[in-house]
């Protein structure tokens, strides 16, 4: 009894595991932005970030979070390179391919979560939500469902806020609300039925630490403060003061300057006599300034290289001849770019797309999601591959035609292949041996019985397997692709040449056939 109650349960968890049940209708996310804490940033220091990590690392991530918005909200260069990242993937149109377009179910499939897809509220902000975890630990989208026909439609997919995200069990658990969207103490654990979950980033830690963003908040820390500093000693000395000169032995020379200084503020000048010596002094700040741009440039450039892999999107810098370097920090980005859609098309793919056919009893296999394709580069590179490859002789299978289209970004297949031409239902051969074809009277026979004798002469040598070639064709096309193929390496002017003659001897045999017909 003991076992088959376990076996029951089992059942249950991989079940609800799939979503083979009832999808959520009903929508639990609501969330007041007022319940976030606040006066992170304002009072931000070494101690206070130590406190704020010493508490994530036990657990309780709120205000390790809050931390994290406020720090890509007050950081220019941090929110533009996290906007890169985001725009590098989801700027570009996205297509949702069928697993094996051949399968009929699986195009049907394809067919069904595009349009279903296309009709969602929210799906982009989700996405948009979800590429957060490429320096967050982690993102969760709600999905809410409803009822169409004898299936379900997806209805809209809601972000779920950070602060939501509980974690002081060891395993992640998502905060309940009341109906004003403010935190109860009750919890909810993740259910894949009604919670995608996404994880965009390299890192195998535990989500509690803080993902790769944790590692900027010193670097954040120190930027902000130093223009901070900055501020402070632009505002102490950046203006030009005042300095008098006296004997010193002579106190009401200085009394007499120091009544000056403290009216010049008020009638902007100072009344002194002839021999009283003032002098302005301006701040040497120059110093100071280049060493605050410096160290600034080696903070951001930390920045870069973490969110975006490389940093000569954010500034110009000297590259020395040739440039190379351009071309490896343009192949990081590709790299990351190619993972960043790669995973969550795969997240999509399985916490989304998969219970979307489940709950609708559709048999097909989910649809792969692609995003763009490669750089114009690339995207030339594998189009002269392709050609060279038919030129050789060879195409694609099946499976690699898959492949193309994600690199391409655009859905390729295979072209309807062209019917050879026939004559009178027969096969057309080139210079054919059967002397009898050519015995009609009619003018146009006399011609071609003329044009072909010469032409078979003609190739010999080292032109000899053209007869051949022209022999086994079934057309003029395959003609022409196989003297390409066997005179590969020769001069485009030489093979012209021969490709006109072949084809004129094409021409000429297919007349003295038609006419030995007649």
């Amino acid at each position: 009894m003991k076992l088959i109650t376990l076996l029951a349960s089992g059942l249950r968890s991989a079940t609800n595991a799939l979503g083979l049940t009832s999808p959520p209708t009903k929508q639990v996310t609501v969330f007041d932005v007022r319940s976030q804490p606040t006066g992170i940033v304002q009072f931000a220091n070494v101690e206070r970030i130590h406190s704020i990590m010493e508490a994530a690392d036990a657990g309780d991530t709120r205000d390790l979070f809050a931390l994290y918005q406020e720090i890509v909200l007050t950081d220019n260069h941090m929110q533009a390179e996290f906007s890169k990242r985001k725009l590098a993937l989801l700027g570009d149109p996205m297509s949702i391919i069928a697993a094996n377009k051949k399968d009929a179910m699986d195009a049907k499939a394809a067919e069904v979560v595009s349009e279903q897809i296309a009709d969602c509220r929210g799906f982009l902000k989700a996405c948009i939500h979800l590429m957060d975890s490429v320096l967050w630990p982690v993102s969760v989208v709600e999905k809410v469902f409803v009822r169409s026909g004898s299936g379900f439609r997806l209805a809209e997919l809601v972000p779920v806020p950070d602060q939501l995200l509980d974690f002081n069990q060891g395993e992640m658990r998502i905060r309940l609300t009341d109906e004003r969207g403010m935190p109860t103490g009750t919890f909810a654990d993740v259910d894949p039925a009604r919670y995608i979950v996404h994880r965009g980033h390299l890192l195998t830690f535990a989500d509690h630490r803080g993902g790769p963003l944790r590692s900027l908040v010193w670097w954040w820390l120190l930027t902000t403060m130093d223009r901070e500093w900055w501020g402070r000693f632009l505002d102490r000395f950046g203006a030009p003061f005042l300095v008098g000169k006296y004997e010193q032995s002579d106190d009401a020379s200085r009394s007499v300057l120091e009544r000056a200084f403290s009216y010049a503020t008020r009638i902007g000048g100072l009344v002194v006599s002839r021999e009283t010596d003032v002098e302005i002094q301006q701040a040497s700040a120059s110093q100071t300034g280049d060493a605050f741009e410096k160290f600034m440039a080696v903070g951001q450039r930390e920045k870069s290289k973490l969110i975006v892999g490389q940093t000569l999107s954010a500034e110009s810098q000297p590259l020395g001849i040739g440039g190379g370097a351009s071309g490896q920090h343009e192949q990081v980005r590709q790299d990351i770019r190619q993972w960043d859609a790669m995973q969550l098309g795969e997240t999509l793919r399985t916490q989304l797309f998969d219970q979307m056919l489940l709950v609708n009893g559709m048999a097909g296999k989910s649809p792969k999601v692609i995003w763009g394709g490669e750089d114009s580069a690339g995207q030339e590179a594998l189009g002269k591959l392709l050609e060279s490859l038919s030129k050789a002789g060879l195409q694609l299978t099946d499976e690699a035609i898959g492949v193309a289209s994600e690199r391409f970004g655009l859905g390729i297949q295979r072209a309807a292949a062209v019917p050879a031409p026939t004559m009178l239902g027969a096969r057309v051969h080139l210079l054919t041996a059967d002397k009898s074809a050519l015995a009609a009277d009619d003018a146009n026979a006399a011609i071609a019985r003329a044009g072909s004798a010469g032409l078979t002469q003609a190739f010999s040598g080292a032109l000899a397997p053209v007869r051949q070639a022209v022999l086994e064709s079934t057309s003029a096309a395959d003609l022409e692709h196989r003297l390409h193929v066997l005179y590969a390496d020769w001069p485009a002017e030489r093979l012209a040449g021969v490709i006109e003659n072949a084809l004129v001897a094409y021409a000429a045999n297919g007349v003295s056939l038609l006419t030995n017909k007649k």
